[in-house]
């Protein structure tokens, strides 16, 4: 080997030591790259009592929920009003800077208020007292105070339980020309009202541990330490860049100092070894000016490892927060007349299709969390020998099917602690009330890696027909959860539901969702198309519900009853009618046949459908009761408009009708009447003739 080879490999070895990729290297120390402390906005949140309910929190998104002080007297001392507080905040140091606290308030039936409003800081044993630097008098109606607090000296927050403080006061404050009920009010918590300390303190730091490689798959785990904990994940729009192109597929797990997080990368073919650069940026609040950006270089070669390009699962369980994608799909059927057999197809892609990965190749772990799913799923010889092995395999899906299909109560559990979906809402039954123990089957749709690929869980169930008693199709079953760091972000629904012949419905109702109800000869079915919800309001307000009714609701019973009303009347009708013009009796059949066919293949209640048909029959007969009997001239216009209406009847008719000859012009004349005696014209001669 020459000289300058060797030079060349020397270089290259002291370049690896300070790149952090164990495929490489072997273990090395993480770098901490981001971020110091920096100036913004906390949004003062909770009731702000000395009990210590008041929060402060770096995320717009936690507005939501109004607080409020009222003070309706003068003070003449020192007053506090309200009191804040960071209760976990993050290590580091903060430097000598003005924090601003701006808190909105409301004065009512006052000319207005003269108040000297100051602001105390607390941190750890330190406190800085400020007074607001604007006129002290405040006019009616709606406006903000801000209260400017010097922190003169720079210092250290050495635990993240460590507290920082402020406390609003006032001191002095007159109401100017009270009227009835005169106040002043300070208000916070929502968007409308955002009252808020701005400070420069440490938020978060990022902390780039060494990252893996598996033939061309490459991970690469970021810490990120915070006092906020995992909420700093959670609640922040971050963006991953790696040689400046946006990588979306990002896990996150839980972490003792804050979030962990995963960048998993699956590297082009026409990507090279060497050095790539990785970024992350985080914006914490809708109105931060920069996002916190960290970043770190590293050198990646790719075909080490197995290439197995599964990735390697984390220790710590995954965060099932960071709103995930739910598509279910619902197929019910009558069955043996007293049974109803569903499938519900549950798809799930995002952190809880992360979650549920990463649990089946935990499946028994007692080293787990004593409240963990996983730890509660009982494995099995072939499970002990597969669990951590870094893939999910056959073995575990099995024993997570077993598990839930054995027991409905486990499938309960599963559903309501794991998915975080109400089990009788979403199944139409609870599990341990189905007539049969539901069975359950997994699809992880050949992705055994550790990703957030979509998962399908199909529950086959059967539940016995409660006749007259409610039901429901589907019924809000994504279970609450917070705004800010939603478990469901997207719902998709499609549902249908058939009766056999001798089944029908006594009623439907939907909320929040478009639904089809029909009735045909042999079924009857409620289908929902596919439908995408989105949003806190959209997403808690989505139901069908149905009531089985007796035979007399059958799609054949009801076909039966409603064409017996349609004969009855339509045969009175004719009746009465037989010796008269039947132009109105032909116009309410049509009318009939309409209301008839709407009634029936929409599927109307029995009651209004069979009580639509009677005021249709009603109206019929009054027409054939009002029809006058008229006039030779008139009884001929009639014939010749009602034979219009209906042309192969008239051919039909014209066929059989008996003629005579004109003793005048000796024209042929067609005898239209069966009415005797009867008069008629003569087209050609105008003569009038009588037959007996």
């Amino acid at each position: 080997m020459s000289g300058e080879n060797r030079v060349i490999i020397v270089l290259l070895a002291l370049l690896l030591t300070f790149i952090p990729n164990n495929h490489l290297t072997g273990e090395v120390e993480a770098q901490i790259t981001c971020c110091d402390a920096v100036e913004g906005k906390y949004y003062l949140l909770g009731e702000g009592d000395e009990a210590g309910k008041g929060t402060l929190s770096p995320f717009s998104a936690d507005l939501g929920t109004r607080h409020e002080v009222w003070i309706s007297s003068s003070v003449s001392q020192l007053t506090e009003i309200a009191r804040w507080r960071i209760p976990q905040a993050t290590t580091g140091s903060y430097p000598s800077s003005t924090w601003s606290l701006t808190v909105n308030y409301e004065v009512e039936n006052a000319a207005g208020v003269q108040a000297n409003v100051s602001a105390e800081v607390k941190i750890g044993g330190k406190s800085w007292v400020g007074y607001s630097n604007t006129n002290p008098s405040y006019t009616p109606g709606e406006g903000s105070v801000d209260v400017s607090v010097d922190i003169d000296e720079q210092g250290q927050i050495l635990s993240s339980g460590e507290l920082i403080v402020v406390v609003l006061s006032v001191q002095n404050l007159i109401l100017n020309s009270p009227g009835d009920e005169a106040g002043v009010r300070f208000v916070w918590g929502t968007e409308e009202n955002p009252s808020n300390l701005q400070a420069t303190i440490p938020l978060v730091k990022m902390d780039w541990q060494p990252a893996l490689v598996d033939g061309r798959n490459v991970q690469i785990p970021v810490i990120l330490r915070s006092g906020e904990g995992s909420s700093i994940w959670e609640k922040s729009v971050s963006e991953f860049k790696i040689d400046g192109v946006v990588v979306d597929s990002v896990i996150a797990t839980v972490h003792n100092d804050g979030a962990q997080i995963y960048l998993n990368w699956m590297a082009p073919n026409s990507a090279e070894d060497g050095v790539y650069d990785v970024n992350l940026s985080l914006t914490v609040s809708d109105d931060q000016i920069q996002p916190f950006t960290g970043g770190f270089s590293y050198a990646f070669v790719f075909g080490a490892g197995s290439g197995s390009g599964h990735g390697v699962f984390p220790t710590d369980e995954p965060l099932r927060s960071g709103g995930s994608q739910l598509s279910v799909d619902i197929d019910a059927k009558v069955e043996s007349g007293d049974r109803i057999r569903r499938a519900t197809q549950i798809n799930l892609e995002g952190p809880m299709a992360t979650w549920i990965r990463w649990g089946l190749d935990n499946i028994g772990n007692d080293s787990l969390d004593s409240l963990s799913q996983w730890r509660q799923v009982q494995g099995s010889s072939s499970t002990e020998g597969t669990r951590n092995n870094d893939q999910v395999d056959p073995v575990e899906i099995q024993a997570l099917e077993t598990h839930l299909s054995g027991r409905a109560s486990s499938l309960k559990k599963f559903l309501f602690d794991g998915l975080m979906l109400e089990p009788g809402r979403i199944l139409g039954v609870e599990p341990i009330e189905a007539a049969a123990a539901p069975t359950v089957k997994i699809n992880v749709r050949n992705d055994f890696g550790f990703s957030d690929s979509r998962i399908t869980i199909t529950i086959e169930s059967l539940e016995n027909i409660k006749i007259g008693e409610k039901s429901v199709l589907f019924d809000n079953f994504i279970r609450p959860q917070p705004s800010a760091t939603p478990i469901w972000s997207e719902l998709t629904l499609e549902a249908r539901l058939s009766t056999s012949m001798m089944v029908g419905t006594a009623g439907v109702e939907g909320s929040g969702i478009d639904y089809r109800h029909n009735r045909y000869i042999v079924s009857e079915s409620i289908h929902v198309s596919t439908t995408t919800l989105s949003g806190e309001e959209e997403m808690s307000d989505y139901s069908v519900a149905y009531v089985i009714g007796d035979i007399t609701h059958s799609p054949l019973i009801s076909l039966l009853e409603s064409l017996v009303v349609v004969a009855l009347f339509s045969l009175l009708s004719w009746r009465m009618t037989r010796n008269k013009p039947q132009t109105g009796f032909w116009l309410t059949s049509l009318l009939f046949s309409g209301v008839w066919g709407y009634s029936y293949i929409f599927a109307l209640p029995l009651f209004i459908m069979i009580g639509a048909l009677v005021i249709t029959g009603i109206v019929s007969l009054s027409v054939a009761v009002v029809t006058p009997r008229i006039s030779f001239e008139d009884s001929i216009a009639d014939e010749a408009a009602h034979l219009s209406i209906i042309p192969f009847r008239r051919k039909h008719r014209e066929s059989r009708m008996p003629t005579i000859e004109c003793p005048v012009c000796s024209e042929s004349i067609s005898v239209q009447s069966k009415s005797r005696p009867v008069r008629i014209i003569c087209s050609i001669c105008d003569s009038r003739l009588k037959i007996s």
